[in-house]
């Protein structure tokens, strides 16, 4: 018989011993993520949390049985299918955004103000009860996004939306402008501000995901950040019209 070769034995200490496994693990774990995304492109298949998805669970919310859903979509892993790729077109959402209307607002910097603090109140609110509107759609397709890093699947629907809201965006910071006899800074487009804001909302959101106040100052709540940093970008991006 061949004699079995001896595993060598880590010499590190305990705490880097444990350290270097923890990060080989996290290794593992996007490897994980890659080949998923790789098979999600051939063929939609659940992945993240909608892969624990139970017909059963949600048949139960209804008073009916698992086979209430298993019929309707031929398996449970239709179904898992299906609830993901909905939740990651999200686009219609677009639609019943309601921004602050210009005309009830005497000035840009009050009018700015309310557009933040509604885009605040329109994100995940930490510690919140799950609801079916755009702020958990929204904390859904988090869930996904590290498969985006390899799948067509995830990525395209998700920058289409993005596109789709940064030229709504645009047309309200258009009307904006005019109404308080505004224009932007040299060497700055509508499409840059309404990009940064696109970018400065989502990642104010991800701290409303944590935290119901400022991170940095607890007696504000998290609502600051966005009308603080949004005013900040729209006074650095704009200036009155008939400035020389």
């Amino acid at each position: 018989m061949p004699s079995e070769i001896k595993r060598r034995r880590s010499t590190l200490p305990r705490a880097e011993a444990r350290k270097h496994f923890v990060e080989e693990g996290e290794l593992v774990v996007l490897e994980q993520i890659r080949k998923d995304a790789i098979r999600l492109d051939k063929r939609l298949i659940a992945i993240g949390p909608f892969a624990r998805l139970e017909a059963g669970t949600v048949a139960a919310r209804e008073q009916k049985t698992r086979g209430a859903v298993t019929n309707l979509f031929g398996s449970q892993a239709s179904f898992q299918a299906e609830t993901m790729a909905l939740a990651l077109m999200a686009s219609h959402w677009l639609e019943e955004i309601v921004y602050p209307a210009v005309a009830e607002y005497q000035t840009a910097e009050e009018w700015v103000d309310a557009f933040f603090a509604g885009q605040s109140a329109r994100g995940p609110q930490h510690g919140s009860e799950p609801s079916i509107n755009y702020a958990f759609v929204w904390t859904l397709w988090l869930s996904a996004v590290p498969y985006g890093l390899w799948s067509e699947t995830i990525s395209r629907p998700s920058l289409e939306e993005h596109v789709m809201w940064v030229k709504q965006l645009e047309g309200v910071f258009e009307g904006a402008l005019h109404r308080y006899g505004m224009r932007m800074r040299q060497g700055v487009t509508t499409a840059d501000l309404a990009t940064a804001v696109a970018a400065l909302i989502e990642g104010v959101w991800l701290n409303q995901c944590l935290t119901t106040h400022h991170p940095l100052d607890r007696s504000l709540s998290i609502d600051a950040v966005l009308r603080r940093s949004g005013l900040m970008l729209w006074r650095g991006a704009t200036e009155a019209a008939d400035q020389g």
